[in-house]
């Protein structure tokens, strides 16, 4: 299993306008696409300006037919507006579980 992880913060006031757009454009985008898990925003307890976009995805080359449609671009440039700086994104590989039967799957 792979996921990816996109980190952000948001200008003053902005998460729920984030949070709506969320909702409202990024998971339906990502409903057609093979391998998706899920989709996951992420908001900060400690500093409520902070976020993670998670999604995750059962092969390598979902990940990469994903990344080769454009619509991760597409998406992020919907919420420039909202970001207090420039979004990050990471990709790992999962390689522990606690439910180990999902790596054995793929």
């Amino acid at each position: 299993m792979y996921v990816r992880m996109t980190f952000f913060k948001v200008k003053d006031g902005r998460m729920d306008d984030l949070r709506d757009m969320y909702n409202s454009a990024v998971i339906p985008a990502h409903k057609n696409h093979k391998g998706l898990r899920f989709v996951h925003l992420l908001e900060g307890l400690e500093d409520r300006s902070e976020g993670i976009s998670v999604t995750a995805w059962d092969t390598k080359a979902d990940v990469d037919a994903y990344e080769k449609s454009g619509d991760y671009e597409m998406l992020v440039g919907k919420f420039q507006e909202m970001y207090a700086g420039t979004a990050t994104l990471k990709s790992f590989e999962v390689t522990a579980s606690s439910e180990p039967i999902l790596l054995r799957i793929f």
